[in-house]
C-alpha cells in the first residue's frame, strides 16, 4: 500500500533453500523440546529464543547481501519481550544504521487510526456503525457510510491515489505539499465504483474522511487523538507525526529508482499519503511493540474491539470490478479487518513509499503455540537491488517478503500463506 507505482507480485527471494529448510527443521525440534515459552529473564536463557535470534540473524544477513540493500533493520518480539534485533548497512553513506534510526511507517499508522476509533468506541464516544452524516452531513453518501466501513475499506469512496491526474501531478513534483481538501477533490472527481458496503477497495481517501469524523466527534486533532489513545499509552516515544517531510534524527535515508534513476527520496513530501496527523516516522522497536501489544495481546482495546480489528468477517466479500485497481474477493489467504490485513492467522501492514519498504506481521497469542509473535522488517534498496521492471516503476516490497519468510520459519506450525499476486 501507499505507493504511486505499480506494485509487483511478491517474487521468491534469492535464498539458500537448504539453509532455511535446515533452520525450519531444527526450530521445530527446539520448540518441541522447550514447550515454546520464552524465558522471563531473557532470550539468552531459552533455546527457542536462541533459535529465533539465529534465524533472524541468518535470514537478515542473507537477504541484505543478496539484494544489496542500503540498510536493513529487523526485530522479533514474543509476548512483549524483544528476542533479537538486527541492524545492517547505513542510514546514509558513512553512518551505520541503528535500532533507534527513524523511517517512515506509512500504513502502520492506519492501524493506529483504527485502534484510536475503537478505543473511542470503548469509551462510549463514538458508534462506529452510525452513519457519518452525523459528523459530515454534506459529504456524498454520508447517510449510508459508517466509520466501520471507512476503516474496513468498504465505503466506496474512490482512492485519490488511483486518479490518473493526481498521479501525474505527484510524480511531477514529489516535494509538493498537499492539503487534504486537494486530495479529496481528486477522490470526488473519480467515478464512484460501488455503493457503500457493496465491495472492497483500498482507499487512502476513506481514511482521510475517517480522520475528519474522529476530529469532529472529539474536537481534537487527529494527531492529538492518536497520541492520546495509542502512542502515549504504549510509550511509543520514537513515533512522531509531521505533515512535512521532516524526519527526527537519526534519519534513515530513503532511496528509490521509481522515477527511472537512483535518487535520495528521504525528503519527498508525504502529505499525500494519509490523513494529516497520521503521517509518521518511527523506529523498529515502536513498530514491533505496538503491533505485539495491540494486535497480538489485545492490551489496548476491549476484547470486543480487539476481535473487531482482526475479524475475518469479510472473507468471501467483494468481487473484481472493471476500473477498480484492487476490488477483489477477500479470502482466508488475504482479507481485511479494521486498519490491518490478515493472511491466514497473521495480521499485517506493509508500507511502501518513496524508497522506504517495511512490514510488520503479528500472530495473535490465541493462534500461536508460543504466545503473541511479531516480526518487523524495514529495508531501503540500493542501486543494485532493482530488477529491470522496477527501474521502470513496478515496485515490490522486499521487506514484506522477508517478514513473511521469517514468520514461516519462526512459527512453522502456523505460517502465513505464500504471497499471492498483487499482495
Amino acid at each position: 500500500s501507499m505507493g504511486l507505482s505499480r506494485v509487483l507480485p511478491f517474487s521468491p527471494s534469492r535464498r539458500r533453500v537448504a539453509l532455511r529448510s535446515g533452520i525450519a527443521v531444527a526450530f521445530v525440534a527446539v520448540l518441541a523440546l522447550t514447550g515454546c515459552t520464552p524465558a522471563a529473564s531473557g532470550a539468552a536463557e531459552n533455546p527457542a529464543s536462541d533459535k529465533i535470534a539465529t534465524t533472524l540473524d541468518e535470514v537478515s544477513q542473507e537477504e541484505f547481501t543478496d539484494h544489496e540493500f542500503t540498510s536493513l533493520v529487523a526485530q522479533v518480539m514474543v509476548e512483549g519481550e524483544v528476542i533479537s534485533t538486527v541492524t545492517l548497512g547505513e542510514e546514509m553513506t558513512g553512518f551505520p544504521i541503528t535500532a533507534d534510526s527513524r523511517f517512515r511507517n506509512g500504513a502502520v499508522a492506519i492501524m493506529y487510526m483504527a485502534a484510536t476509533m475503537l478505543a473511542m468506541a470503548d469509551d462510549g464516544l463514538i458508534d462506529i456503525d452510525e452513519p457519518i452524516s452525523r459528523w459530515l452531513p454534506n459529504l456524498p453518501d454520508a447517510d449510508n457510510v459508517t466509520p466501520r466501513m471507512l476503516a474496513s475499506m468498504t465505503s466506496g469512496y474512490p482512492d485519490h491515489v488511483a486518479n490518473g491526474d493526481f498521479v501525474i501531478a505527484q510524480e511531477a513534483n514529489p516535494f509538493r505539499a498537499w492539503t487534504e481538501e486537494e486530495l479529496l477533490a481528486y477522490s470526488s472527481a473519480s467515478p464512484r465504483l460501488f455503493a457503500p458496503g457493496k465491495n472492497w477497495d483500498y482507499s487512502h481517501a476513506g481514511y482521510i474522511i475517517l480522520g475528519h469524523v474522529l476530529e469532529a466527534e472529539s474536537g481534537k486533532t487527529l494527531e492529538e487523538l492518536i497520541s492520546q489513545y495509542v502512542l502515549d499509552p504504549l510509550k511509543l516515544n520514537g513515533t512522531v507525526a509531521d505533515v512535512t517531510a521532516a524526519v527526527p534524527d537519526p534519519v534513515v535515508h530513503g532511496f528509490t529508482a521509481e522515477r527511472g534513476l537512483f535518487e535520495d527520496s528521504t525528503y519527498w513530501n508525504p502529505s499525500w499519503t494519509l490523513p494529516h496527523g497520521a503521517i509518521e516516522t518511527t523506529t523498529i522497536g515502536d513498530m514491533t511493540s505496538s503491533f505485539d501489544a495491540i494486535v497480538g495481546r489485545g492490551e489496548l482495546l476491549t476484547p470486543k474491539s480487539h476481535a473487531a480489528m482482526i475479524s475475518t468477517d469479510l472473507i468471501g466479500f467483494g468481487a473484481p470490478l472493471d476500473g477498480c485497481r484492487s476490488c477483489h474477493t477477500l479470502t482466508k489467504e488475504w482479507t481485511y479487518g479494521l486498519g490491518v490485513f490478515l493472511r491466514n492467522d497473521w495480521v499485517m501492514q506493509t508500507p511502501l513509499f518513496g524508497g522506504y519498504q517495511a512490514a510488520v506481521a503479528t500472530l495473535p497469542e490465541a493462534s500461536s503455540p508460543m504466545g503473541s509473535v511479531t516480526v518487523s522488517v524495514s529495508v531501503v534498496p540500493g542501486p543494485n537491488t532493482y530488477t529491470t521492471d522496477e527501474w521502470n516503476g513496478a515496485l515490490q516490497n522486499y521487506a514484506a517478503t522477508i517478514a513473511t519468510d521469517l514468520a514461516a520459519l519462526i512459527v512453522p506450525t502456523n505460517p502465513p500463506p505464500a504471497p499471492t499476486p498483487g499482495h
